[in-house]
């Protein structure tokens, strides 16, 4: 998570520390302050990636950067345009030459690492989101595989580019907005005001939807917008336009900003965010403003420093300096670090830590020498040909490697055939994705129930399969044994959201999206006589919700089936299972584990069967339980016959899904017995023939 300050400032010498501000060759200036504040910014993003005691919410330093390059960039356009010299491909060739070459350099080396270390599925993911970070589109990537399912973010090595990507989508609009308003507004000394306006009111609007998406976006899909982030490089923005404002129309500025006061509270305010946990889950958000603040007092104060304060010592300007290169290499020793230590069963300590932070200093520095500052000082030979025809080769090539790579599935031989069954077992999602509705209640689908088993035809009893991931998660054989048993079902699942009965006083903390998914299938539900057996199963915390929601299915004349609980890891079996193979150095075809009370969940599987025991007369009420499946006296097999019978912490694994097809086979059985019962004692009650059911494809 870094914001590369853009400044095109040569490397500071040793006569350049005597004040924050100093003339370089190249005619601008170079801030002390603002390369501290680079140094502070970059170190916090490395301790809290790092987990170093004391940087609880380091991941600020993010926020920190976006408004020092929204002051940088925006006072460059400002300068350009008012010399009469400004030219967007210049712009964005200046921006390209500070930004791309260190860039490139980090995801070829990361994609070269990860053939030695990476696993097939996870490989390919690597590559599709390298070529995405070439394009500046990263955090569109990243976007879309931040779900319930998604990969932990410690095996992504190039997360951390989504903000480049957003860092590049600034540069295009910023410029362009600064462009038209100065061309457009008619009186010279109106432009910077009209411009300040302009950035006000879409700073405002993406703060707004930025508080708004903070509350209501389970994805986390503002955390990688520009829409909801605009506002913060906008904020350093409004400076370099306040400031413009002053030396071009003499306009007063604010004494409380330029006074040393304003720059001593910006450092106290950002280094109490770093220090204290503050809730990333919810960021960016209302506390996202104080690390802003913090910021922007610091860089409209201006203060200087002499040559012996603490902003110029000459270690923080170092570090200021390869703070991108730092950032850029910092994120991808962690991942690779931490997964080659996990599967040689070495624990992180702090002493590792250390040589991974030290790592990136040092790789960091060694880029800043060896890519960055030659790119930018050897015009000469770094032409703007040269520099835009080595990018699109460079492109190119990766292309056309992660094509290849996905024409042979990752390339499993690079590893020991014995590890790929476990990679089978991960790289195979939720079943039937397109119909599986995210926290948002989103699908890919149109169609508001997705169908599985046989056709529906009239007479014949429908079924709802109601719940979370771990309903879901039964798809396949709770299909087949549909098909074998004439029933035809709906899809009604959604991504961590448990089936219940909406009740705002018992409710209130569940999302709405969830809430009105179960509302909604619910009136369906009981608006309808077909599906008359319900399928329920979920990621169950209380049996309470569970006994409610049977109560009202079966009062309403309706048959369920109730998943019971599995099992709860705790830990990635497929994971684990490749560690220990790895350690072995041999196939572990078998593995079980000691069927504890916290494994089994007896707790919650005894207050379930107070309920099953309240209904065991009422044959329309069916146990489907898939804990003998996997679980055989004392010990549960978490791998067997070769096969992970899990894809996680908890869900069962698609490769071993059809194991439980008997179960379902007989539950279903059962329920259409059930069903048919029923429906021929409500004709004899009513003394009248009953009316034909209509076919289950008219209910949507």
């Amino acid at each position: 998570m870094y914001y590369s300050i853009a400044d095109a400032q040569q490397p500071l010498r040793a006569d350049t520390r005597s004040t924050a501000t100093r003339k370089h060759p190249g005619g601008g200036t170079f801030r002390l302050d603002i390369n501290a504040l680079r140094a502070l910014s970059v170190l916090a993003v490395l301790g809290y990636h790092l987990k170093i005691p004391g940087f609880a919410g380091g991941f600020v330093g993010v926020d920190v950067f976006l408004v020092i390059t929204g002051y940088l960039m925006t006072g460059k356009v400002l300068a350009e345009l008012a010399a009469g010299r400004f030219s967007l491909w210049s712009f964005g060739m200046l921006r390209m030459r500070r930004i791309y070459p260190a860039l490139a350099v980090v995801v070829i080396s990361s994609a070269i690492i990860g053939w030695f270390v990476t696993l097939p599925g996870e490989y390919l993911r690597h590559l599709r989101q390298a070529c995405y970070a070439l394009v500046a589109l990263s955090n569109f990537a990243f976007d879309a595989d931040n779900g319930y399912f998604a990969m932990a973010a410690q095996t992504k090595p190039l997360l951390h580019t989504w903000s480049l990507a957003l860092e590049w989508q600034f540069y295009i609009w910023m410029p362009l907005v600064a462009a038209l308003i100065w061309r457009r507004a008619l009186p010279s000394k109106s432009r910077s005001s009209v411009m300040m306006g302009a950035f006000l009111s879409v700073g405002f609007v993406s703060l707004a939807w930025c508080l708004w998406q903070s509350h209501s976006d389970m994805m986390g899909s503002a955390f990688f917008s520009l829409r909801a982030r605009a506002w913060e490089p906008l904020a350093g923005g409004l400076i370099a336009v306040s400031e413009f404002q002053r030396r071009t129309e003499s306009t007063a500025g604010i004494p409380f900003l330029t006074a040393p006061a304003a720059a001593i509270g910006g450092w106290v305010l950002i280094a109490a965010c770093i220090v204290f946990p503050l809730p990333e889950t919810q960021w960016p958000g209302p506390l996202t403003l104080l690390p802003i603040l913090g910021a922007a007092l610091i860089v409209a104060a201006r203060q200087q420093a002499d040559g012996g304060g603490l902003l110029g010592l000459p270690l923080i300007q170092r570090v200021g300096d390869w703070s991108y290169s730092i950032y850029l290499w910092h994120w991808p020793i962690w991942v690779f670090a931490l997964s080659w230590l996990s599967f040689r069963g070495y624990d992180v300590n702090a002493r590792e830590k250390m040589l991974m932070l030290a790592a990136s200093i040092l790789l960091g520095a060694a880029s800043y020498y060896l890519v960055e500052q030659p790119v930018r000082k050897r015009r000469d030979f770094w032409t703007e040909r040269r520099l835009v025809s080595s990018a699109s080769i460079a492109f190119c090539l990766l292309i056309a490697f992660t094509a290849t790579a996905f024409l042979n599935n990752g390339f499993p031989m690079r590893l020991p055939e014995y590890l790929l069954a476990a990679e089978e077992a991960r790289r195979n999602g939720t079943p039937r994705d397109e119909c599986f509705r995210n926290s948002n209640s989103a699908k890919q689908v149109a169609e508001t129930y997705c169908r599985f088993g046989s056709e529906g035809v009239a007479g014949r009893p429908t079924a709802i399969l109601w719940g979370d991931s771990f309903a879901n998660q039964y798809l396949v054989p709770i299909s087949s044994a549909a098909l074998r048993n004439g029933v035809h079902g709906l899809i009604a699942t959604q991504s961590a959201c448990r089936a219940f009965i909406d009740d705002p006083a018992l409710n209130s903390g569940d999302q709405q999206p969830c809430r009105e998914f179960n509302r909604s299938t619910m009136d369906f539900v009981l608006g309808h006589a077909e599906p008359s057996i319900v399928v329920i199963g979920s990621n169950w915390g209380s049996a309470i919700e569970i006994s409610a929601l049977v109560d009202r299915l079966l009062s309403s004349g309706k048959t369920v089936i109730l998943i019971m609980p599995l099992l709860n890891v705790g830990f990635d079996v497929p994971q684990r299972w490749m560690e220990n193979q790895t350690r072995a150095g041999r196939a572990l075809d078998e593995w079980k584990v000691e069927a504890d009370p916290v494994l089994t969940m007896s707790s919650l599987r005894a207050e379930i069967s107070k309920i099953l025991d309240k209904y065991k007369d009422d044959p329309r009420l069916i146990a489907a339980d898939p804990l003998p499946l996997v679980c055989e006296h004392s010990h549960c097999y978490l791998v067997r016959n070769g096969q992970s019978n899990f894809r996680d912490t908890a869900h069962i694994s698609n490769v071993n899904a059809m194991q439980y097809t008997g179960l379902f086979d007989a539950a279903f059985r059962l329920a259409v017995q059930a069903t048919s019962k029923a429906a021929k004692e409500a004709d004899l009650g009513a003394g009248i023939g009953r009316a034909p059911v209509p076919p289950a494809t008219s209910l949507n």
